[in-house]
């Protein structure tokens, strides 16, 4: 996400300088891009390797670490303006920070990006704390642990930043107005994704007379996947002509490969964010996504319709509804990819995207970009049925008081989390 946003705006003019705190794969060069260079990149590659050797080498790493980071502060205490912070936290890890360049005059824009503001109890991960019909006592205790220091961390970014950019289904612990992810969209560039190079030799032949369904799930678990392949089951049993594809740890030639050469993709069930990294890919193929979820309708409330990702959404109980739609007219596939397609050529463009974001910088904004967190009530997260959800939510308030939901501060949404908790029949 960081690296897209920051070609996003170097494309538009902007002079860039991007800081990693880790080194993996995915970090981009930035070499033969102008406008744009990446701070420390040596000296994070360095720390990231040598921790990866353990004992008393993974100390010197952090001391490498931490140099970088203090060095990359200074930097931008010099010469930032505004600063866009991406993720969790800032270089010295205490959201205060902000509050000195704010001092400074600089204008600090903090975006969020799911894991780090969405709250710990309605996060896949943590559907191992009532695994099997029960309660875990030890992880719970953890989990409002890691939830009190998540909320404590959001509210004080909340606080210090100029600006916050949130997703809607995920503001519980918000305490001032923010800017809906959506009005601003994930800038990609079209071109670029269509021309990266491709393994083609991996992916068998098309069955003629099939509809190829693609299921690339980083961690099948959270993106749903058993009932996934379970509701395939139930279709290719009613007879539909199915080819099932699904595949985890590949190359990303080899996934660009396979949605190129596929019908349509299903990218998980239990999201909140309708066009997340695998569904958008397909939309650049002109491929329809399928994307389950509980709160689109939640979503849909805060966008104009010209602003709602154009993806296949529908709720978890639907998706045998909404793949037997598609497996059965080819022209809904069609119109389904290409309205897709059309959606990030034109509202997620890079050029798009950097003139939104220029009005964040100058601070013009439309009021309708703004949420306000007493209006946040969705209640099932991501990765998580939503009585898995339920269970979470009821077993933390249950053993430490509604106040471990670190929603105190917006009474409404509290008693609607716990009235959720409750009813057995709700399930968003």
């Amino acid at each position: 996400m960081t690296s897209r946003i920051a070609q996003a705006l170097a494309g538009a003019g902007a002079e860039v300088r991007c800081y990693f705190g880790h080194e993996h794969p995915f970090n981009p060069v930035f070499s033969e891009l102008p406008r744009i260079r990446r701070w420390h990149r040596r000296g994070i590659t360095l720390a990231s390797r040598t921790a990866d050797k353990g004992g008393i080498l993974r100390l010197a790493a952090g001391v490498i670490a931490g140099a970088c980071r203090i060095s990359a502060f200074l930097r931008t205490c010099l010469w930032a303006d505004p600063v866009v912070m991406v993720g969790g936290k800032g270089f010295l890890g205490n959201p205060k920070e902000y509050g000195l360049y704010r001092m400074l005059g600089r204008r600090v824009i903090h975006v969020f990006v799911g894991t780090a503001s969405r709250p710990r109890y309605l996060s896949g991960y943590a559907k191992d704390v009532v695994a099997n019909g029960r309660v875990h006592e030890r992880k719970l205790r953890k989990l409002a642990q890691r939830a009190r220091r998540q909320a404590r961390r959001v509210q004080a970014i909340s606080r210090q930043a100029s600006l916050v950019v949130e997703n809607p289904l995920g503001g519980h612990f918000q305490e001032k107005p923010f800017v809906n992810w959506f009005k601003l969209g994930i800038p990609l560039d079209l071109e670029a994704l269509l021309a990266e190079p491709r393994v083609s030799d991996r992916t068998p032949p098309r069955v003629p007379g099939k509809v190829r369904i693609l299921h690339c799930p980083s961690r099948p678990e959270i993106k749903g996947s058993a009932r996934i392949e379970a509701v395939m089951k139930e279709l290719l049993a009613e007879g539909l002509p199915i080819d099932f594809r699904k595949l985890t740890g590949v190359p990303h030639g080899q996934v660009l490969h396979e949605i190129a050469e596929c019908d349509l993709v299903i990218d998980q069930l239990y999201s909140d964010f309708p066009l997340a990294g695998f569904a958008a890919e397909a939309s650049a193929f002109g491929k329809p996504a399928v994307v389950g979820g509980y709160g689109w309708d939640l979503l849909a409330g805060s966008l104009g319709a010209e602003e709602m990702p154009p993806t296949v959404t529908c709720h978890p109980d639907d998706l045998a509804n909404a793949v037997r739609a598609l497996v059965t007219s080819e022209a809904a596939r069609r119109v389904a990819g290409e309205k897709a397609r059309d959606f990030l050529g034109r509202r997620w463009s890079q050029t798009a995207f950097s003139e939104r974001f220029a009005r964040l910088v100058s601070g013009d904004l439309p009021e309708d970009w703004l949420v306000a967190p007493e209006t946040v009530r969705y209640t099932c997260g991501l990765g998580l049925e939503s009585d898995e959800a339920r269970r979470l939510i009821r077993a933390l308030a249950e053993r430490f008081g509604p106040g471990a939901l670190g929603v105190d501060h917006l009474p409404a949404l509290r008693d609607h989390l716990m009235a959720f908790a409750r009813d057995d029949s709700k399930t968003s």
